[in-house]
């Protein structure tokens, strides 16, 4: 048998391993054994994720139909209204409301208060300072005696200052003090009123129901109207001792040389009304009465405030 007859030396075909594509490859055992003899973990597949991509031809379309809903529903409400406005009587319109005219602008007569005050404290005669007073049927006998024989007779005139304006009843007041040669003062209140501003002679002229002197000496027990100015005191004393019942005050006036002292009750409608105002020097208008013989200390009870100035509005 000659050697290369020799079964072990003839030729083997080897057996190959071919993957999906027709490449040879290593045996499967191959690809599981490592080199190092540790097995290989198995590889893990990556798995996609799926993102959903809104084109814009589908934001259109969706906004569209967004549109056309809204459309719908609005179109709805506005036929049921429409139903419900046929349903009404046809006589039945709805109101408006009533047209209101505005208030016309008063149209001011005469000249301003100021031209007012000057012309008053400037004037000579009766007949010229009676056109310029407030109630002149009233006032003007009073008036006469006062510029005649009164202290008007001899106060000459220097200058009117302005002072702060003050209010009395529906009416507002611009006020002056008025200065004399003889160093005294008095207020000139005049009305601020488009139909003609006037004086109030009144309270120019300190004008009270009674004379000082007959209160004070116990001729006349009560005074409806007196004009004052009151200062928060607090004196207690002979009829008046008992300070949880009354509220007491330091009356004055540049016509008489003494101040006085006034009491009010306190729950009372006038001792509320002062104590709420009485932090400070006031002029104000009171009704008074002597309580006993109070008169002779010159103390008085305060029975009504008829105002917080010296301008009463008459009711």
């Amino acid at each position: 048998m000659l050697p290369d007859e020799n079964p072990s030396r003839i030729p083997q075909r080897r057996r190959e391993t071919r993957n999906y594509s027709g490449l040879s490859s290593r045996p499967r055992e191959a690809f599981q054994v490592r080199r190092s003899g540790v097995p290989r973990e198995p590889r893990r597949r990556k798995v996609r994720r799926q993102v959903t991509i809104v084109k814009p031809r589908h934001q259109l379309a969706i906004v569209a139909v967004v549109l056309c809903l809204i459309l719908a529903v609005a179109g709805g409400l506005w036929w049921l209204g429409r139903d419900r406005g046929e349903g009404q009587s046809a006589d039945a319109k709805p109101s408006r409301p009533a047209k209101v005219a505005p208030t016309p602008r008063p149209v001011w007569r005469g000249p301003i208060p100021a031209e007012v005050a000057e012309i008053f404290t400037s004037a000579t005669t009766h007949a010229e300072r009676l056109k310029w007073v407030r109630e002149p049927d009233e006032v003007g006998p009073v008036m006469e005696a006062f510029f005649r024989d009164g202290p008007g007779s001899s106060e000459e005139f220097v200058q009117a200052l302005p002072m702060n304006p003050s209010g009395g009843g529906e009416l507002l007041f611009e006020n002056f003090q008025v200065l004399f040669a003889n160093g005294q003062s008095r207020v000139l209140c005049v009305s601020v009123d488009p139909e003609g501003a006037k004086v109030d002679f009144k309270a120019y002229a300190r004008l009270g129901s009674h004379e000082w002197e007959d209160l004070l000496s116990g001729a006349v027990e009560a005074a409806d109207e007196m004009r004052v100015v009151l200062e928060r005191g607090g004196y207690y004393i002979h009829r008046f001792a008992d300070e949880s019942r009354w509220l007491h005050f330091k009356a004055s006036t540049p016509d008489l040389p003494e101040s006085m002292d006034f009491y009010v009750e306190r729950d009372s409608a006038a001792g509320r009304e002062l104590a709420r105002q009485a932090d400070y020097q006031m002029q104000a208008t009171v009704s008074l009465r002597a309580e006993g013989d109070s008169a002779k200390y010159r103390q008085f009870e305060i029975t009504a405030l008829k105002s917080t100035g010296w301008v009463v509005m008459n009711e």
